[in-house]
C-alpha cells in the first residue's frame, strides 16, 4: 500500500508557521529543530520526535490544517510531544496500555495548560476531546476553566471530578500542586475495561533514545525551564514522600545481590561503631622490675630522680571502635522505577539491619534513606532522574568512598564528561545492579567496573 506524501508548499507552510508560533521567550523548538530537523509526514497521525540517531520531528499537515488553525495551538501540539521525550514517558514501560497512554497525557496537557492559560492557547485541547465524557474530560480544561470552570459531575469512576480539579485548579493557582502520573492511572484503572479510547496526541510508542546529542539536548532545555512547570514541580523541585512498603525476593536474587554487596564494601575512617570488650595495654603500679617502656624514666633520670621504680605493664579491658565496613548504595527512586522499589526496599534491609550497607536514595536530588524509612518502604523522590547528582554527593563526602553501588533500572541519564574525569583521576570503582529487562546510557556502563543484572524479582 502507498502512503501519501506530502507536497512542497505543505512543508514550506508548515516550517513557516513552525518559525512563528513560538514565544519571543521560549526556546526549546528553535534549538530542537535546529538539530534534529523537520519533516512533514502522513506516516505519523498527529506529531512524533523520532528517537533515532538523527532524530527528527515528524508533524501530519493534514491535522494541523484541521485543529492547529492558531499558531498557538501548532504550538502546544510539538511542545506536547516534546514532553513526552523529555518526561520519558515512552521509555517507562515495554508495551504501553491504553490507560497508561492516557494518563501521561492527561499530565502533560494539564501542564501545558497551567502553564499557557492565555486565551490565544485554549480551545486545542477542548476541540480535540469532549469535556462530558470520561476520560477525555481528563485531557482538556473544563469549560469555562480558569476562573469559571463547570466541572462535570457524574461521569467517569468516583474521584473523577476531584481528580479534574486536581488537573485543572480554579484560578490557575501555583500552589496548587498537580496529580502524579500513578494517581490519574489508578483512577483511569477504576473504570476496568469501561474506557473508550479518546483522541491521544503525539507517539506513544516504546522507543529507546540511544542518540547522545538529543538526550544532552533534552537535559540542557529541562534545566532552563521556569520553576513553574510542570516538569520542575515534578521532577526538579517538589520532592514527595511514597510509600511503597517492602516485598520478599527470591533466593538466586539475593545471593547475586549479596556477592556483588561483598565486592563493594569499603573500609571507611573516620566512620567508626564500637565493637565488644578486649585487653590493651596499660600502665600499672610502680615496681623495682625495670621496665623499657617506661616513657617517664628519661624524664625521672633528666630531673635527678631516683631510678629505683618503674611504671609496671599491665593490661585492662576496653570497648574499642574499629572502622565500618560497608556497601554504600544510591538507589534510583524515580517515577520509572515505581514497579521494582519495594523488592529492591526489601532486597536491602537485612544487609543494612546488619550494618552492611549504606543507602542513599537519588532521583534529581541524593538524600539519605534512614534504616526505619527503608523498613516502611518510604522513601523521598522527584519523579525525575538525573546520574550526575550521584556523582555531585559523591564527590563532597570525605574521606573519600572508593567503591559505589548503584542500584537503578538503568534509565539515568548521561554523565557529564567532568565527572567522568574525576571518577578516574580519584579511582573510584562504579559497580551497578539492575532488573533484567533494564538498559544502561552507554556513558554510564563506559565507566562501570561492573554491570550485573538480577535475576526476576517477582
Amino acid at each position: 500500500m502507498s502512503i501519501r506524501r506530502t507536497t512542497r508548499s505543505e512543508d514550506a507552510m508548515i516550517l513557516k508557521r513552525l518559525r512563528g508560533c513560538l514565544p519571543a521567550s521560549r526556546f526549546e523548538m528553535d534549538t530542537l529543530t535546529r538539530l534534529a530537523g523537520v519533516e512533514t509526514t502522513y506516516t505519523v497521525p498527529t506529531a512524533a520526535v523520532e528517537c533515532k540517531r538523527r532524530p527528527r520531528l515528524l508533524i501530519n499537515p493534514e491535522f494541523v490544517n484541521r485543529y492547529c488553525q492558531r499558531d498557538e495551538h501548532l504550538f502546544l501540539l510539538i511542545m506536547h510531544e516534546l514532553w513526552h521525550v523529555m518526561l520519558a514517558h515512552t521509555r517507562m514501560y515495554p508495551r504501553m496500555t491504553l490507560a497508561q497512554n492516557i494518563a501521561f497525557d492527561a499530565i502533560i496537557n494539564s501542564g501545558l495548560m497551567r502553564e499557557f492559560e492565555g486565551p490565544e492557547y485554549r480551545g486545542f485541547f477542548d476541540v480535540i476531546n469532549p469535556a462530558d465524557t470520561f476520560p477525555s474530560c481528563l485531557l482538556r480544561p473544563p469549560v469555562g476553566w480558569p476562573y469559571d470552570p463547570q466541572y462535570p459531575e457524574g461521569i467517569g469512576p468516583v474521584g473523577t471530578t476531584e481528580m479534574i480539579k486536581r488537573l485543572y485548579p480554579i484560578g490557575n493557582f501555583s500552589f496548587d500542586l498537580p496529580p502524579l502520573y500513578e494517581e490519574v492511572l489508578a483512577l483511569l484503572l477504576k473504570a476496568g475495561g469501561k474506557i473508550v479510547e479518546p483522541m491521544l496526541l503525539g507517539n506513544h510508542h516504546p522507543e529507546q533514545v540511544h542518540d547522545p546529542i538529543l538526550k544532552d539536548l533534552m537535559k540542557q532545555v529541562t534545566e532552563r525551564w521556569p520553576d513553574n512547570v510542570l516538569f520542575k514541580q515534578n521532577q526538579g523541585t517538589w520532592s514527595t514522600h511514597r510509600n511503597y512498603g517492602v516485598q520478599d525476593v527470591g533466593e538466586n536474587t539475593r545471593r547475586v545481590f549479596s556477592k556483588v554487596l561483598q565486592v563493594c564494601i569499603s573500609l571507611r575512617h573516620g566512620r567508626e561503631r564500637n565493637k565488644e570488650k578486649r585487653s590493651v595495654p596499660d600502665s600499672g603500679g610502680a615496681g623495682v622490675i625495670p621496665n623499657p617502656r617506661d616513657r617517664l624514666s628519661p624524664a625521672r633520670a633528666r630531673l635527678g630522680m631516683p631510678e629505683t621504680l618503674w611504671n609496671q605493664p599491665s593490661t585492662v579491658k576496653a570497648r574499642l571502635s574499629e572502622p565500618s565496613n560497608r556497601a554504600f548504595i544510591y538507589l534510583d527512586v524515580s517515577g520509572s522505577m515505581s514497579q521494582l522499589l519495594s523488592y529492591l526496599l526489601g532486597l536491602m534491609v537485612p544487609y543494612v539491619v546488619n550494618h552492611q550497607a549504606y543507602v542513599f536514595q537519588f532521583s534529581t536530588l541524593v538524600t539519605d534513606l534512614p534504616l526505619p524509612e527503608l523498613k516502611q518502604g518510604r522513601i523521598t523522590t522527584t519523579n525525575g532522574t538525573d546520574i550526575n547528582c550521584v556523582f555531585e554527593h559523591l564527590f563532597t563526602i570525605a574521606p573519600k568512598i572508593p567503591r559505589v553501588l548503584i542500584l537503578t533500572d538503568g534509565e539515568v541519564g548521561a554523565i557529564k564528561n567532568d565527572y567522568i574525569d574525576r571518577l578516574q583521576t580519584q579511582a573510584i570503582k562504579l559497580y551497578v545492579v539492575m532488573p533484567e529487562s533494564g538498559e544502561l546510557d552507554p556513558t554510564v556502563e563506559s565507566i562501570a567496573t561492573s554491570v550485573i543484572r538480577l535475576p526476576p524479582l517477582y
